[in-house]
C-alpha cells in the first residue's frame, strides 16, 4: 500500500503518538514497581543502616525453650540500683563465645541475667557451658523456673532495661557519674569548694572513672589523672588535705 502527502504526515504523528504512550506507561509502571521495593525495605528495616540500633521487642521474641534466666549477684556497690558494668561485661561476652550461647544479657538492676541458648543446643550442653564459665569466675547463679520464668521472659521481651555484652559500659558510666558525685560531697565536708570548681572536678573526675570502669585505662592511670586534675584546681593544702582523708585513690579510708 502507497500513502502519499498528508497521510504520510498523519500517519507519523500517529506512529509518534502511540509510542509516546507507551513509553509514558513503562515509565510510570517502572516508578511504581520502584517505590513499592522501596516501602516493603523500609517496612522491614531492609535497605537501612542497622548498626549500633538498640534490639527492638520483636527483635528480642525468642521460643521460651531457647530462653533460661539466672539470679546473679551483679548489683552495683557504688550505685546499688542498677547493674555493675565491669563485672557483668567479661562475663556476658566469655558466655557469648560459647558456641551453645546464641546472646547472653543483665537486666538493668544486675540481678538477673538472660541466655538465649543457639537452636541446635541439647540441655546438658547448655548447664555444662554455664556451670563452667560461672565456676571459673567464682559466681554462683540460680536458674529461674515457673512463675519466676514466666515474669522474666515478659521482662525480657518488653524491650527495656536489659543489656547485652559492651552495652553494659553504659551502666558503668553512669556508675561513674554516681561515684564522682559522691566524692565531690565527701570533699565539701573536709575542704572548701566553690560550685564552679566542685563542677569542673565532678565532670573531669567522672570522664576517667568512665574511662577506667570500661577498661579503657587501669585503676592506676584514672588515679593519677585524677591527682593532677586535683591539683590544677585546688591549692597544695587542700590536695594535701585530701589525700589524707581519702588517699591517693580519693576513697574514703577504712
Amino acid at each position: 500500500m502507497v500513502i502519499e502527502g498528508d497521510k504520510v504526515r498523519d500517519w507519523i504523528h500517529n506512529r509518534i503518538k502511540r509510542m509516546k504512550q507507551k513509553n509514558r506507561i513503562l515509565v510510570a509502571s517502572s516508578l511504581v514497581a520502584i517505590v513499592t521495593v522501596c516501602f516493603a525495605s523500609v517496612q522491614t528495616g531492609h535497605g537501612a543502616d542497622q548498626t549500633g540500633v538498640r534490639a527492638s521487642p520483636a527483635a528480642r521474641t525468642f521460643e521460651s525453650s531457647r530462653l533460661s534466666f539466672y539470679e546473679v549477684p551483679l548489683v552495683c556497690p557504688a550505685a546499688p540500683q542498677i547493674g555493675c558494668g565491669s563485672a557483668s561485661k567479661p562475663l556476658l561476652l566469655e558466655l557469648e563465645r560459647s558456641d551453645v550461647v546464641s546472646q547472653a544479657w543483665l537486666n538493668r538492676a544486675g540481678t538477673i541475667m538472660a541466655i538465649v541458648w543457639s537452636e541446635l543446643s541439647k540441655p546438658w550442653q547448655r548447664s555444662k557451658a554455664v556451670k563452667a564459665v560461672l565456676k571459673e569466675r567464682g559466681m554462683a547463679a540460680k536458674e529461674l523456673t515457673g512463675d519466676a520464668k514466666e515474669q522474666a521472659v515478659k521482662d525480657f521481651q518488653s524491650g527495656s532495661d536489659w543489656y547485652r555484652g559492651t552495652d553494659v559500659d553504659r551502666l558503668s558510666e553512669e556508675e561513674a557519674g554516681v561515684i564522682a558525685n559522691r566524692w565531690i560531697g565527701k570533699f565539701r565536708e573536709k575542704i572548701v569548694l566553690t560550685d564552679e570548681t566542685a563542677k569542673v572536678l565532678q565532670e573531669a573526675f567522672t570522664g576517667q572513672l568512665k574511662r577506667q570502669l570500661t577498661g579503657k585505662i587501669s585503676r592506676e592511670e584514672a588515679r593519677e589523672e585524677m591527682l593532677k586534675i586535683a591539683r590544677q584546681q585546688l591549692e597544695e593544702k587542700d590536695v594535701a588535705v585530701l589525700l589524707e582523708a581519702f588517699g591517693s585513690g580519693f576513697r574514703p579510708k577504712n
